[in-house]
């Protein structure tokens, strides 16, 4: 794999706009852990997998994608996985996701409003700006310092991130 991969998923996208409404007005208990205060907001968002089985869709796509991506059975991978929700205004900061035995990383775009922020991949001098499209699918190494744009929309912009590593062997 170069910088990235990525993939249109046009069963996902009908997926996403039922998801959207759902999301934009997620009750905090559905909440189970945030992370990442930065900028005045949690960039991530980890829901209990229970509280929106439409989202095991989009993760089985996932995998298959990983699965063909690092030449690995889909059995030998696990998924993390959280919720991001840019308001207008907000950005992420350049980081990594190389803290642990992660193989892949990357992010699932449900819904992206004109102008509310690109993906950008950094690795040594090579850097690339990503326009997200929802049902849009980006796959990099997670060493990869990436960032993204501030959100110059008046609309959130929703996605989820997600890392891959193998299935701990017992």
């Amino acid at each position: 794999m170069d910088l990235y991969e990525t993939h249109l998923c046009e069963t996902c996208r009908t997926l996403s706009a039922k998801l959207s409404p759902r999301i934009e007005s997620l009750p905090a208990e559905d909440i189970v852990r945030q992370s990442h205060y930065l900028g005045g907001r949690y960039e991530n968002l980890y829901l209990a997998p229970e509280s929106f089985p439409e989202i095991s869709a989009i993760l089985d796509v996932v995998i298959a994608q990983a699965s063909c991506l690092l030449a690995c059975p889909e059995t030998e991978l696990r998924i993390g996985w959280w919720l991001n929700l840019m308001r207008p205004g907000d950005a992420t900061f350049a980081h990594t996701h190389d803290d642990g035995d992660e193989l892949l990383s990357g992010v699932y775009y449900i819904e992206v409003p004109p102008d509310s922020g690109k993906l950008v991949l950094m690795n040594g001098q090579q850097c690339e700006e990503i326009q997200p499209r929802e049902g849009m699918f980006v796959f990099f190494k997670p060493e990869v310092l990436h960032e993204v744009t501030r959100n110059e929309s008046n609309r959130t912009r929703l996605s989820i991130g997600f890392n891959i590593g193998p299935v701990p062997v017992l």
